[in-house]
């Protein structure tokens, strides 16, 4: 077992950087663009931009797991989180009913 686990995390460590990217990436030109006018709109906007960042999230523990082993909650820890956590920031101060 010891071995397939050892060669999950060599298949991570090689793919999960350009995975998180391209997610960052995609999710940063979703958020470009201004979100629907309308409150309906506006809530699937936002769900959909806070269901990125928690994917993008997933991704970056699953590679900080890759590369040690071992798990973390430090969400400060790099430049990437620190980016996560203004996102969150920012879509926490936005009205779920008005745009």
């Amino acid at each position: 077992m010891s071995e397939d686990l050892g060669t999950i995390r060599a298949a991570c460590r090689a793919d999960l950087p350009s995975r998180i990217r391209a997610a960052l990436d995609d999710y940063l030109r979703f958020v470009a663009d201004d979100p629907p006018a309308d409150a309906k709109g506006f809530a699937v906007w936002q769900a959909a931009a806070k269901a990125a960042l928690s994917h993008i999230e997933v991704l970056v523990k699953l590679a900080r797991w890759a590369e040690t082993g071992i798990e973390t909650d430090d969400d400060a820890a790099s430049g990437l989180d620190r980016l996560l956590a203004q996102a969150r920031h920012a879509l926490e101060g936005l009205d779920g009913d008005e745009p």
